[in-house]
């Protein structure tokens, strides 16, 4: 059940939201069931040799919502679903919306530590998983955190039953004992329907909770930012358990709109994804910059023509490259679209596919109607245009702050409302924001700050280098050096003294140059994609002790 939570949007500004209609007050239940009646034969989702169609799966939907009820699950019971990419998440997402309960997803890549925490702080009463997935009994994992899962009630399992379980797939027809529902009342547009977890870069993942109008504002800020259709086709590229990214913006939308998204059953090769978007006709796809960096070679190797329908290339997550935006407009003939948010704030400001190609390839965008935001120094007074700060904001899309963490909420929202989301951002004339770093990232060598992402976007474009983070390393003089982490491209090498160079080049002071480089096979990341610095600084530090101890012997 719902429990403790910041209300951090008051009744005027709620109100507001209603008058410039960023608040519809509907469901997500009531468009996706709009939508599929109006074109029932049509294909809403295709994962693998999983299909299914609109009418399909508003049948299995209303199936689910019934029997879940029958299960005695309860509007404001939190259901956690932890599937690899498949057609259930958002099957059980809608069911769960229509009885007005609250779905909470979950990254199959969770183990004992992480869903044990969640699951306790979000006292879900129910959890969808799969039997059996990349040799992992999932029935037995959450057998083992059960003991400390006092309101865990059900545990239903897909593709087979473990222990405990009972099978999920019986749930997706009505029983002679279950009574068909064909109008559902209980979901409310100002109820929390839908939870996003924080990346937990740091520590634990953070429960963010958002309402159905919460979500649908976020949801029509991206169809006008895109000119969604129902004619347009989705490549979901990204895991769907991580969120926004995976689901929210590639999945969700299209089946509020009557579009049809193909979802990638699990990202492996860079070549699947191209295929998957060639092979189908899409028009539009979602990835986390990583994704698209690695499938730029093998983007560049596809005729042009194959691309034929493909209009828009989104991305959220991380920022992504000036030089990879352009690369991947001219590659595909289209058009690249940047969200801008977090999991935990909602979305502050989008790119337009019809903003101008400049803005488009190194800009966040600018801020979406009814979006409140400022950039603020230290001492949280609002800085010059032009100048950097804090980008914060008060948006109808922003979640009501973390479950049950009163202590966290308040450290992310300020007094007003706004949301604190340590990036450092600049604003131009035209009102586009452009991301320059992170507050906390920053390294300070003996008095100097450094601003890693300056360093990053340097290096991005060295034609040695595939991807590229700055983080801090120890120093006992100077308290902190900068420290290059590169991922290189196939068959190359690169010395220190090889950046230095390259970076001479470029005319900037000498002190924000990295004094060391590790090469590496990948990045670390969270489950959301974002870079761990923290992990990269634990890196260095170690292999500096190691290096010290080993000439000490």
């Amino acid at each position: 059940m719902i429990g403790q939570m910041l209300a951090v949007t008051s009744d005027a500004e709620a109100q507001r939201y209603r008058e410039i209609n960023q608040w519809k007050d509907e469901t997500i239940f009531d468009r996706f069931r709009g939508a599929a009646r109006i074109c029932p034969e049509k294909i809403a989702l295709i994962c693998g040799q999983e299909e299914i169609t609109y009418g399909e799966l508003l049948a299995k939907v209303e199936a689910l919502a019934s029997n879940f009820v029958g299960d005695g699950i309860q509007p404001g019971e939190i259901v956690a679903v932890q599937m690899p990419n498949s057609i259930f998440q958002p099957l059980t997402h809608l069911a769960l919306n229509a009885i007005g309960a609250v779905y909470m997803p979950l990254h199959d890549a969770f183990r004992q530590a992480e869903i044990g925490h969640l699951m306790a702080k979000a006292s879900a009463v129910a959890v969808v998983m799969p039997n059996t997935y990349g040799g992992e009994d999932y029935p037995a994992m959450y057998e083992e955190a059960a003991s400390n899962l006092p309101e865990l009630r059900k545990r239903y399992s897909v593709g087979g039953t473990g222990i405990h379980t009972e099978p999920f797939e019986d749930l997706l027809e009505l029983s002679n004992e279950t009574a068909p529902t064909s109008n559902f009342d209980q979901g409310k547009s100002d109820d929390i329907g839908h939870i996003m977890l924080s990346s937990g870069t740091t520590s634990m993942p953070k429960i963010s909770v958002f309402t159905n109008n919460n979500i649908l504002s976020m949801m029509d800020s991206f169809a006008d930012m895109v000119h969604l259709s129902v004619e347009d086709v989705a490549a979901a590229l990204a895991p769907m358990g991580t969120g926004a990214t995976g689901y929210v913006f590639p999945v969700l939308p299209m089946l509020l709109v009557g579009g049809t998204s193909f979802i990638l059953e699990r990202w492996k090769e860079p070549q699947a994804a191209v295929d998957l978007i060639t092979k189908n006709g899409c028009t539009f796809a979602t990835a986390i910059p990583t994704q698209i960096t690695l499938m730029l070679p093998f983007i560049e190797q596809t005729t042009s023509e194959n691309f034929a329908d493909f209009r828009c290339f989104n991305n959220a997550g991380a920022p992504l490259s000036h030089e990879a935006a352009c690369q991947i407009e001219a590659a595909m003939g289209c058009r690249v679209q940047s969200i801008y948010g977090t999991t935990d704030g909602g979305v502050p400001c989008m790119v337009s596919i019809d903003d101008p190609e400049e803005k488009r390839t190194s800009t966040v965008g600018r801020a979406l109607p009814g979006r409140s935001v400022e950039l603020r120094d230290r001492d949280g007074n609002q800085v010059p245009t032009g100048q950097a700060g804090e980008i914060c904001w008060k948006t109808p899309d922003k979640s009501y702050g973390y479950l049950n963490d009163m202590e966290a909420a308040r450290d992310a929202f300020d007094s007003r409302g706004y949301y604190k989301s340590g990036d450092l951002a600049k604003i131009d004339d035209r009102g586009f924001f452009s991301i320059v770093g992170r507050v906390k990232d920053m390294i300070l060598r003996g008095g100097q700050n450094i601003s890693p992402r300056r360093i990053e976007e340097m290096m991005e474009v060295h034609p040695k280098i595939l991807e590229v983070a700055v983080a801090a390393m120890p120093d006992k003089r100077l308290g902190e050096r900068a420290c290059a982490f590169a991922v290189l491209k196939g068959g190359q090498s690169l010395s220190l003294a090889e950046v230095v160079s390259f970076l001479e080049e470029k005319k900037i002071v000498k002190w924000q140059f990295p004094e060391r480089l590790e090469i590496l096979d990948e990045l670390p990341r969270s489950p959301g994609g974002k870079i761990s610095k923290d992990k990269l600084t634990e890196f260095v530090a170690n292999k500096m002790n190691q290096e010290i101890e080993g000439e000490a012997l």
